[in-house]
């Protein structure tokens, strides 16, 4: 009986050790992942931040990128093909927040399906990218593609664009 007891908490132990291992060391794809909630994290806000959250929070968005990112975004309203560098991306994610047009927004990358390239350093993620702002006044919903690049333990966007779909 004490056998059994001391091996089952042996199994316990090795598998709370690997639970762990796999939670601070994940994989390329789950780091993507994470990577990615993060991102939908930081452009979503609500109202009533103060100024000082609104900056740091910009600027912390701007960290997910890499130093120079290319946007090629085709939106009925919008159509832009430009490179933006990490504190154009931080102004505009601050003056974002801060216009009156948007008390909040809400945006979620939907089922990311992730390519690895062969180096494991490098990948293209299509997902769906859906944004709300209060009172769904405005929903968007649209198909996207990020590239990104892993640089110093850490996967950044290089960069981003619509992806046409049908209708």
């Amino acid at each position: 009986m004490r056998i059994a007891v001391r091996v089952l908490l042996l199994a316990a132990l090795i598998g709370g050790g690997v639970w762990l291992w796999m939670y601070f060391y994940p994989g390329p794809e789950e780091a993507i992942r994470r990577r990615l909630a993060d991102v939908a994290e930081e452009v979503s806000f609500k109202s009533g931040e103060g100024m000082a959250a609104k900056a740091m929070r910009a600027e912390k968005l701007a960290s997910y990128f890499a130093r120079e990112v290319s946007l090629m975004i085709n939106l009925p309203e919008i159509s832009s093909h430009e490179s933006m560098s990490r504190a154009e991306i931080s102004k505009f994610a601050f003056v974002l927040r801060s216009t009156p047009y948007f008390r909040s927004l809400k945006v979620e990358c939907l089922d990311p399906v992730i390519s690895l390239g062969g180096d494991k350093k490098s990948a293209i993620v299509d997902l769906t990218l859906r944004a709300e702002t209060a009172g769904d006044k405005y929903l968007v919903v649209q198909e996207m593609k990020f590239t990104m690049k892993e640089v110093d333990g850490e996967w950044l966007i290089l960069r981003v664009e619509t992806v046409k779909t049908l209708n």
